[in-house]
């Protein structure tokens, strides 16, 4: 059995994650980010409440918990970023983000200095042995549960020492599993927020003023109709809270210009691409073109495409015409259950 440091959050994924492995034989010790969320935004989740939660597991479970201060590291790569990307127009997946330049290092680096072996996380997803031999990210037996998009840029050396314990179960079966275990957590209602940003545009507002200064909504003829009040409150795709009404049904935003401090809208047809443009790229075969699905957002439905990587960006042809997702956003590819690769929205091509 390995000795094994798991991510404790507070919640009960994390929770019974630690519980199984316990009671797989496993020698567990429990750690908790220590993000400083309380002091950039109030917000609870990742703070101190949820490291007292962490703490509270750990000792129904009897096992070692640590708390491991990632605070400034959160900050320059997760935070920071996230607020400049909406400045620009763009928007964000600070989840994506998080999993690989804070968490999975952040635990990564603990677990050695602790003498662990492994890593886990109460994620829903599962890792999987590709055709060359090496781990790949897969989805998790849950559909409605799974994680494995914000998980795709996970590489083969990290892979290779994380665990994902729930990655064959559902959110019933976990709850389920925590209730029979009498853990405090069982019944802890699990946030759908981004924990740092109960309210981004107030972030936004405290770190870039200039994010929020009023300018034009134009047509994509260059019309003016409207005023908005700062490009960070909308995203391509946004169709509510614009107040753009018109002939041919409600507008969206079919782009920002962050240059002009402009916000474009047009009509639903707009937005239908057959080309995507990613940008920094994962790629995780020998081949350079692929057949492949897909996802454009978290839960969205897989689209069938061809996607051919040149070593600097990936194109992705879809099979047929579909709305894009917002520039800045993930697009994961797939082959079958297995995240083959992926990158980031720069541009989409009729």
């Amino acid at each position: 059995m390995a000795r094994v440091l798991v991510g404790m959050s507070g919640g009960v994924d994390s929770s019974v994650a630690a519980l199984l492995l316990r009671e797989q034989g496993h020698e567990v010790v429990g750690a908790t980010l220590r993000l400083g969320i309380a002091e950039l935004h109030g917000r609870q989740c990742c703070g101190e409440e949820a490291s007292l939660e962490a703490r509270r597991v750990a000792s129904a479970l009897g096992i070692q918990h640590v708390t491991i201060d990632v605070a400034a590291r959160f900050a320059s790569a997760v935070v920071e970023p996230f607020v400049d990307d909406y400045a620009c127009g763009r928007t964000p997946n600070p989840c994506v983000v998080c999993n690989e330049r804070v968490k999975f290092a952040a635990l990564l680096e603990r677990a050695d200095a602790l003498g662990c072996d492994r890593v886990a996380t109460g994620h829903y997803a599962r890792v999987i042995e590709g055709s060359d031999g090496l781990p790949l990210v897969a989805r998790g037996a849950d559909a409605g549960k799974d994680q494995s998009y914000f998980l795709y840029r996970l590489g083969p050396l990290t892979l290779s020492r994380v665990l994902f314990p729930l990655g064959g179960m559902t959110k019933d079966e976990v709850r389920r599993v925590a209730t029979q275990a009498g853990l405090p957590v069982a019944d802890r209602e699990e946030s759908q927020e981004i924990c740092f940003a109960h309210d981004y545009v107030a972030l936004v507002a405290r770190m870039r003023p200039d994010a929020l200064a009023p300018g034009p909504i134009e047509t994509q003829e260059g019309l003016v109709v409207g005023e908005h009040g700062g490009i960070a409150r909308y995203t391509v795709g946004q169709r509510k809270g614009i107040g753009i009404g018109g002939p041919g049904g409600p507008r969206r935003v079919v782009s920002i210009d962050a240059q002009r401090n402009a916000v474009v809208v047009g009509g639903r047809d707009a937005l239908l691409a057959r080309r995507l443009v990613l940008s920094d790229p994962v790629w995780r075969s020998a081949e350079s073109t692929l057949r492949v699905s897909a996802v454009m957002r978290y839960r969205a439905r897989p689209v069938s495409c061809e996607a051919r990587f040149d070593g600097k960006r990936i194109a992705v042809e879809l099979a047929a015409a579909h709305e894009t997702t917002a520039p800045g956003q993930s697009v994961v590819l797939y082959d079958g259950d297995a995240v083959v690769g992926g990158g980031v929205l720069e541009r989409w091509e009729p």
